[in-house]
């Protein structure tokens, strides 16, 4: 885990105070991943966004997470079922959280970024499979991790596929 941290040059207090702006990392990597992995490289990911936050606890933040979850089980599944069809191979999943301020800190202090809030990215040595013609029920996950992120961008070469995948703040 990488931690950084920088303050806002700003004077003053109230909405022009100096607002504290840390950029953390949390990364994962598995020499084997498998389905059975899945479950628990999810949970472990959100329970580290939820304790590293930095926004107050309520319904907007629970919701960006269910979302975060649902994208991010999905970009893993994707690695276990198109990357590795033969059973697992090496995954890394890297997440970078920008905090601005703090939970104790009025929300008008808190700085209100364009830039991503969180942003994961899922990256695998494995090969890719372009979907079928007729993918009956499956052949979505794009579709999916559009319509659970605020953006994501998908990189295939001849070392493995990327996906990158971004959230705002809640509000």
């Amino acid at each position: 885990m990488d931690a950084s941290a920088e303050t806002r040059p700003d004077a003053g207090t109230g909405p022009d105070a100096p607002t504290r702006v840390r950029r953390v990392a949390h990364e994962i990597t598995h020499d084997l991943v498998r389905a059975e992995d899945l479950r628990g490289l999810r949970s472990d990911l959100v329970a580290w966004v939820r304790a590293t936050a930095g926004c107050p606890e309520g319904p907007a933040l629970a919701d960006r997470l269910d979302d975060v979850a649902t994208a991010l089980y999905e970009a893993l599944t994707n690695v276990v079922d198109h990357a590795y069809p033969q059973g697992g191979g090496p995954l890394r999943v890297t997440a970078r959280l920008t905090v601005t301020g703090g939970v104790d800190e009025p929300a008008e202090n808190r700085a209100v970024s364009p830039s991503p809030w969180l942003e994961i990215e899922v990256a695998d040595r494995g090969g890719w499979r372009p979907a079928p013609a007729d993918p009956g029920h499956r052949g979505r996950g794009l579709q999916l991790l559009a319509g659970l992120s605020d953006g994501h961008d998908v990189q295939r070469d001849p070392g493995g596929t990327h996906v990158l995948l971004w959230w705002h703040r809640p509000p």
